[in-house]
């Protein structure tokens, strides 16, 4: 038997909640209803009240409530509620849980739920999942089930598949998944990547398997550069081949498709004192949805369609020495062995001589920058190979592995 967790908004989903209990029961599970919803009591009494919720944010519910800012409702009720999940998970009294919401029980569920580290069981129904749901989930791994019909008037025909189905996959998780757990003498690389160097990336991950480690790759989109920092602050992380650091370009200008979810790209390696080789894997431009997704600013600039739903727009000169400052400023504050590599004939497949983004001064405007604004003691190692070349990427692994001798000796 598991401790499950329901969040709710019981004012408007109270049979829906209930319904999810008694499934959740009926598996021989013990469920708990925790009620966010700020707007007004219950029909019939939660196992955690929205006044204990709000309280747990600092507020008493009747004062919150005449705040003129929803959002600030919003935000105390999803504080208040990640503090009572995460009390529950310390105490090792939590399983797994799982929210029903429309927009507003979305919101408050999925703050709560983002206090709760990575491969921990999480899943919402939602009203609005098929809508854009990166401000829900962050970097983290939060089940998100679009609930098809609106969560009105207690359970229906398709609910009911809806919120069994749902309930099924969590119970699945609770009852079978596994937790992030690293065995005696195990040790892992954090690999960064994209479409662009998939190539190296893929050589690197066989090369460190060789050498011994468990090589884990994350795709730069923002969410995945910020769920493996993360991963570094939970220990998971002993090493990091930072081969494709392009969320900071999106980062440092403010727009694009793949800001990272968490601010500060780049710092966490070096204040935590993980050894880190880095290199500079598809810095030179920005990534946006379809082409009318670009910016009317950019449009003018080099633009590579990667595919009909994706638009690679090329770095000003001026973004470039931007970012180029803001790298080596980063990287300069590091605890640990750092060394940064760079391939001379291209950060990218686009990028390399004869590609649709390639654009030598950009480069050189960049490199300027960065060298001006590094710390003496992190060489620079300049290589005469394209990033995917199996003899840069040797070089950087070769690098890493040598500093995590080092650092282990």
């Amino acid at each position: 038997m598991r401790k499950i967790v329901i969040l709710g908004t019981l004012d408007t989903k109270r049979d829906e909640v209930g319904f999810v209990k008694a499934l959740i029961q009926g598996r021989g599970h013990e469920a708990t209803v925790v009620d966010v919803g700020p707007l007004g009591p219950p029909l019939d009494d939660p196992d955690v009240s929205n006044e204990r919720i709000a309280r747990l944010a600092g507020w008493d519910l009747r004062n919150l409530l005449r705040t003129p800012q929803r959002d600030q409702i919003m935000e105390a009720m999803g504080k208040g509620a990640g503090r009572c999940l995460l009390d529950r998970y310390q105490q090792d009294e939590l399983g797994g849980v799982i929210g029903v919401g429309g927009n507003q029980g979305t919101a408050i569920a999925s703050m709560a739920m983002r206090v709760l580290p990575i491969g921990f069981p999480k899943l919402i129904v939602s009203t609005v999942a098929s809508g854009n749901i990166r401000p829900y989930i962050g970097n983290k791994d939060i089940v998100i089930i679009f609930s098809i019909t609106d969560l009105i008037g207690g359970p229906n025909p398709v609910s009911r598949s809806i919120l069994s189905n749902a309930v099924g996959a969590l119970l699945g998780m609770v009852e079978y998944g596994q937790r992030i757990s690293l065995g005696e003498g195990e040790r892992t690389i954090a690999i960064s990547a994209l479409g662009n160097t998939e190539p190296a990336v893929s050589y690197a991950v066989r090369s460190f398997k060789e050498k011994g480690f468990h090589a884990i790759s994350f795709h730069a989109s923002g969410a995945g550069g910020s769920a493996m920092e993360e991963l570094m602050e939970a220990g998971v992380i002993a090493g990091v081949l930072d081969l494709t650091p392009h969320e900071l370009s999106e980062e440092v200008v403010g727009a694009g498709a793949y800001v990272p979810v968490r601010p500060g790209r780049l710092s966490v390696a070096g204040r935590l004192g993980i050894p880190q080789v880095v290199s500079l894997g598809s810095l030179e431009y920005l990534c946006f949805g379809s082409r009318e997704s670009i910016p009317l600013g950019m449009r003018r600039r080099k633009i590579y369609m990667h595919n009909p739903y994706n638009a690679n727009v090329a770095l000003s000169r001026k973004e470039m020495t931007k970012v180029g400052k803001i790298m080596a400023e980063r990287l300069s504050e590091a605890k640990g062995p750092t060394a940064v590599f760079i391939p001379v004939k291209g950060w990218s497949v686009y990028g390399a001589e004869g590609g649709p983004l390639h654009d030598p001064e950009g480069y050189r405007t960049f490199l300027r920058a960065f060298q001006n604004h590094l710390h003496s003691r992190i060489p620079i190692k300049e290589v005469d190979a394209h990033i995917n070349d199996g003899f840069f990427v040797d070089a950087c692994v070769e690098q890493l592995n040598t500093f995590m001798k080092e650092t282990r000796s």
